[in-house]
């Protein structure tokens, strides 16, 4: 009974816990930056930049990496005043007590707005509530209805710890200290484009393959046809390319290194780009 009670116990907490099939992007997290990632920096042909375009009628999906904030400074003045404690403030500032300070956060949560019907979001901790320094993800996802440019807010509420006050002189209590949340505010903008034309170059996208991804030895691209294929890194540079290459191409980290890379298969008429992650 007890190994049976642990067991449900245990499923239950991963059930909490692991809410998104989604996976932070190592690219990202090595960094370590507070951020809400991909980047958007409003400049042409930079890799790793906003979110991706979708199509009326064909499923969508964008991973959004999440590294939280784990400490920040700050004027609490404004933020005991408004809570009711600004004779704190008045003995502080007697006291010749900075009011600001840096502060230890205690949680971020997250939350998405202007997303099209259709289309939802999900974090990797169900509750989109992160502790402080815990990496994680959302998945947005759907099959689009409409189409159009949505621009979408990804929101950040932060939690922060303020500490307790004491008179240097006299050794009294100023402010006993107390968790309290910031108003939310947009970690990170996007504009969501939705093409309503036809899905013929989708139907295209699907057909290409790149499997294992990540990988941390060799992946295989398949596609139909011949195909002129081309590899950048990071950075934007070429790396890597081949000229009238038949259905199916092995790249390897011998060749290509680790990291993000962009692969792009080109035909006469267009250009498919897919991302590969070699470890």
């Amino acid at each position: 009974m007890k190994k049976t009670l642990l067991t449900l116990s245990i499923l239950i907490s991963c059930l909490m816990i692991s809410n998104a099939q989604c996976t932070p992007n190592p690219i990202f997290t090595f960094l370590g930056i507070p951020a809400v990632y991909p980047p958007n920096i409003p400049l042409p042909n930079i890799p790793l930049n906003g979110i991706s375009d979708g199509q009326v009628n064909v499923p969508y999906s964008q991973t959004l990496t999440l590294i939280v904030l784990e400490d920040t400074t700050l004027d609490i003045a404004p933020i005991l005043q408004l809570g009711g404690f600004g004779a704190a403030v008045t003995l502080m500032n007697a006291a010749g007590i900075s009011t600001v300070m840096t502060v230890d956060v205690n949680h971020v949560t997250y939350d998405i707005t202007g997303l099209p019907n259709s289309i939802s979001y999900v974090c990797d901790i169900s509750t989109c509530q992160y502790p402080s320094g815990v990496d994680g993800c959302m998945q947005i996802s759907g099959t689009p209805t409409q189409s159009g440019t949505f621009p979408i807010d990804v929101n950040m509420t932060i939690n922060i710890q303020i500490p307790p006050i004491t008179d240097p002189v006299l050794g009294t209590t100023i402010f006993a200290g107390m968790p309290v949340d910031l108003p939310s505010f947009p970690g990170q903008q996007y504009d969501l484009f939705i093409d309503g034309s036809s899905s013929i170059v989708n139907r295209e996208i699907e057909e290409i393959i790149i499997y294992p991804n990540p990988t941390s030895n060799i992946s295989i691209l398949e596609f139909e046809g011949i195909r002129n294929i081309k590899v950048l890194d990071n950075l934007g540079r070429i790396i890597f390319s081949k000229k009238d290459v038949n259905s199916t191409l092995k790249l390897s980290k011998d060749k290509l290194g680790t990291g993000l890379f962009i692969i792009e298969i080109l035909n006469e008429t267009k250009i498919i780009k897919q991302k590969l992650i070699i470890n």
